[in-house]
């Protein structure tokens, strides 16, 4: 084997490597233009993509005219239809029969309608020679489906520089196999992507579920997930790749997931907790019906003389205080030391219940959740709240996750804790918090 045919092997593996390298789908476009033309010494390229039976134009280098647009730029171009009456088309025939199309000078071949690039030569002082198009195959099943073409123009020389005519395109067949090589891995690229944004639309349909169990919650993770994007799209634009601050595509990708799914140990959590706007919520009738109940029983108890005027009058009068103060006690604010002992008097209050046995007013369970001193959760309620977070993790390592999304769990679990070791499930303290899970509890604590 000789120095060229070694060079030449080498130069196939390193094509290879960059296909299967390249896990961004617009950067896999570009690399798959710039390596065919290297691989067949092109002077100029496009790249079409197919969506909805039309080649969309993608990707365009010229090196001539030095003129580069790539997946990422904006292209205002028609696409092409693939339809019979457009046969004539080069890219159209070559999508249409999967086939691969040489042409040695659009000049001279009659076979296709080579108008556009005689009309771009004009535009542009271009000389379009020959050309050689090559559809991109994948196949699934053992069933071809072409995801696009790929358009060479102007082969080059190597000893004369000038353009010349496509040679040894089938003879060695490289050329072509390298075609199935990219379409494959594009094909690839696609059929992940797919199934993640199938993982990504399941995910969010499940947070957009639990979301709408409760008030509470409405836009929480939405709210949380737009934050998180957004956040990390402004650390990555003002620090350089590698910083730890820096977020390329698969990290944000990884925080958006894990924005997603904090919550959704949330599923099991009972409504009357998770929905729980003020201290009562739905004992608030029943305290209500008792303070009612008590009210008859005094003005029974004077009615039939049990009872005289001033004692009705001042056990009224101490009832209705008493039915105030459990009024406004109930509402969410914060509460004193002294007001807590107040609630804590209540518990004197009796009525006879329809056993005729006398009975509190206000059960051990009322005062206490009257007696919560910031928020409406009594201990207990406040512990199946915060259960939610082992929930999410319980459930969250059912799913098997990919590498892809290997901190998914982690980031999930721990977006209540705190850098001062205050935080719950784990009371984890900062080291042992990444960055993503503090920009996380960040966010969910102001976004409520």
């Amino acid at each position: 084997m000789n120095h060229n045919e070694i060079s030449g092997i080498e130069k196939i593996f390193e094509i290879v490597m960059a296909f299967n390298g390249e896990a961004n789908y617009e950067n896999l476009l570009d690399i798959i233009l710039e390596k065919m033309m290297e691989l067949t010494n092109s002077d100029a390229g496009t790249l079409y993509i197919m969506e909805d039976e039309k080649l969309y134009f993608r990707i365009m280098r010229n090196n001539t005219l030095k003129k580069f647009l790539s997946a990422g730029d904006r292209i205002d171009l028609p696409p092409i239809p693939l339809t019979p009456d457009n046969i004539d088309n080069v890219s159209s025939y070559a999508a249409i029969r999967n086939e691969i199309v040489v042409v040695d000078d659009v000049y001279v071949s009659e076979r296709f309608n080579f108008s556009g690039p005689k009309d771009y030569d004009k535009i542009t002082g271009y000389r379009t020679r020959s050309m050689l198009v090559l559809p991109l195959t994948a196949y699934r099943d053992d069933k071809p489906k072409v995801l696009g073409v790929i358009q060479l123009l102007n082969a080059i020389d190597p000893n004369t520089g000038e353009p010349c005519e496509y040679r040894n395109v089938f003879d060695p067949p490289v050329i072509p196999a390298i075609a199935n090589i990219a379409s494959n891995t594009l094909g690839n690229l696609i059929h992940l992507s797919e199934i993640q944004m199938l993982f990504h639309s399941f995910a969010s349909a499940m947070a957009r579920a639990i979301d709408e169990r409760s008030s509470y919650n409405s836009n929480h993770t939405t709210n949380v997930t737009n934050f998180a994007e957004n956040f990390a799209a402004y650390l990555t634009a003002n620090y350089p790749e590698g910083h730890r601050l820096y977020f390329d595509e698969k990290r944000t990708e990884e925080i958006s997931m894990a924005a997603i799914l904090h919550d959704i140990g949330k599923i099991i959590t009972p409504l009357e907790v998770m929905d729980k706007s003020d201290k009562l919520s739905a004992k608030l009738f029943d305290v209500r019906y008792r303070f009612q109940i008590k009210k008859l029983q005094l003005e029974n108890a004077r009615l039939s003389g049990k009872m005289t005027e001033d004692e009705y009058s001042a056990q009224s009068a101490e009832l209705e205080n008493a039915r105030n103060l459990v009024e406004e006690r109930t509402n969410p604010s914060y509460i004193s030391d002294e007001q807590i002992e107040e609630i804590k008097t209540l518990s004197r209050f009796t009525y006879t219940n329809c056993m005729g046995e006398e009975a509190p007013i206000l059960e051990p369970d009322d005062i206490e959740a009257l007696s919560v001193r910031v928020g409406t959760l009594t201990a207990k309620e406040r512990d199946t709240m915060q259960e939610h977070v082992s929930s999410t993790m319980r459930i969250l390592e059912k799913a098997s996750f990919s590498k892809y999304y290997a901190n998914v769990i982690e980031w999930a679990r721990s977006h209540h804790e705190f850098i001062n070791g205050t935080g719950y499930p784990r009371g984890l303290k900062a080291e042992e918090l990444p960055i993503e899970t503090r920009i996380l509890t960040i966010l969910i604590s102001t976004r409520r």
